[in-house]
């Protein structure tokens, strides 16, 4: 069975996709078939990490939500892309061109249509994971993807604003009885890890399955490729890593 996880921060800025999109990868290379899609409709950015160019899209997800396309028509398989030599990952990616955006979210698309068309991908590749990217905030794509995953990923800094908008998103979580998971990213230096893991489980009664530091080495890259391919001993890579491995250990216990 297909787990469908949602990454998602209430403000912009935390590096949900380039953790979503080495995630991604890193579960494939312990060999699993891992889907990735670009639900951020009003700012898509995935296709960048993974270096597509224009006219390697000829169909996106807002093609498939508006019933302009099959579903499997706007796959990309990005295995052989990736030089991925265990496991598999395809990818959906969101229009950026700007009248689509506004299109579709001036007439927004039907649940059962992105539902659907996630069965029909999840099965015509065997996936095993399903990796949904969104837009920050708390809105109706936000709402649609928590309402279909299995598992909510927050990823979130330490600014205030973020902290208070994780509180925020986990009583919609809660709402819809979603288990959450929270990743915090850009950790300052100088910031006692174990402390604030202990602080942050006791402030949201929630798992923190990763500690990611500020990584000026990340931030320079600027969304260019996929880092822990790019970069495989930087501990960015090892702090992926341990996130996908507790990942599949929540698959395994079930």
């Amino acid at each position: 069975m297909t787990q469908k996880v949602v990454s998602h921060s209430f403000k912009g800025g935390p590096g949900k996709s380039t953790v979503l999109s080495n995630l991604a990868v890193s579960l494939a290379l312990e060999g699993k078939n891992v889907g990735a899609i670009d639900l951020d409709l009003a700012g898509p950015g995935l296709h960048v990490i993974f270096e597509l160019k224009k006219d390697e899209i000829k169909y996106t997800l807002n093609d498939i939500l508006q019933m302009k396309c099959a579903p499997l028509d706007a796959v990309i398989d990005l295995t052989k892309r990736q030089r991925l030599k265990k496991g598999r990952l395809v990818f959906i990616p969101a229009s950026y061109n700007a009248e689509d955006i506004v299109r579709i979210l001036t007439t927004g698309y039907e649940l059962s249509i992105f539902r659907k068309a996630l069965e029909e991908v999840a099965n015509a590749y065997d996936l095993d994971y399903m990796l949904i990217d969104t837009h920050p905030g708390i809105e109706e794509s936000t709402l649609v993807a928590m309402g279909v995953c299995d598992t909510l990923l927050l990823i979130s800094r330490l600014d205030n604003q973020d902290i208070l908008g994780t509180g925020v998103t986990l009583e919609v979580a809660k709402a819809l009885k979603k288990p959450v998971f929270l990743v915090v990213n850009m950790i300052p230096p100088g910031v006692d890890e174990k402390a604030l893991k202990e602080r942050l489980e006791r402030l949201f009664d929630i798992p923190i399955i990763g500690e990611i530091p500020f990584y000026t080495d990340v931030l320079r890259a600027l969304s260019s490729g996929i880092f822990i391919l790019k970069h495989p001993e930087h501990d960015f890579g090892a702090r992926i890593k341990s996130i996908s491995s507790k990942l599949l250990e929540v698959e395994k216990n079930g």
